[in-house]
């Protein structure tokens, strides 16, 4: 059964980061509902951003993946996923990445993906809708 939310990687990155506690109680809700899914382009670019930006916590980045991985499903991505997020970023003139999250939250069953970065309110022409949980 699908989950009702997809994130992107700024979801995960408040849920551990202690710069900005309201984001972080706002994600820690959402990815701990059961009810979301990611990618592995997601826990991919956490890594990165993670090794970049904080980098003691990097070295907690196993122990962090592992318990990511427990309160939410992870995804593959496939070549139905890349030739769709080249239509989406041609369409919606998002970046490759994004539409590439997008895609995948698609071809998943999810109806909503959760996301600071893209235009909040949006809705697609496949119904999937962008909601920034921050401004709620």
């Amino acid at each position: 059964m699908p989950a009702d939310y997809f994130v992107d990687t700024n979801i995960l990155l408040y849920r551990y980061s202690t710069q900005d506690e309201q984001k972080r109680a706002v994600a820690t809700n959402l990815l701990e509902s059961g009810q979301v899914m990611a990618s592995v382009q997601v826990l991919n670019e956490f890594c990165n951003v993670t090794r970049r930006k904080f980098p003691d916590s990097f070295l907690h980045i196993e122990a962090t993946l592992a318990e990511i991985q427990g309160f939410l499903s992870v995804v593959p991505l496939d070549a139905t996923d890349t030739g769709n997020a080249i239509r989406i970023s041609k369409r919606y003139g998002f970046s490759y990445y994004d539409s590439l999250i997008v895609a995948s939250a698609g071809r998943h069953g999810c109806k909503v993906v959760l996301s600071e970065d893209l235009q909040h309110g949006m809705v697609l022409d496949d119904g999937l809708r962008i909601i920034n949980p921050f401004v709620l």
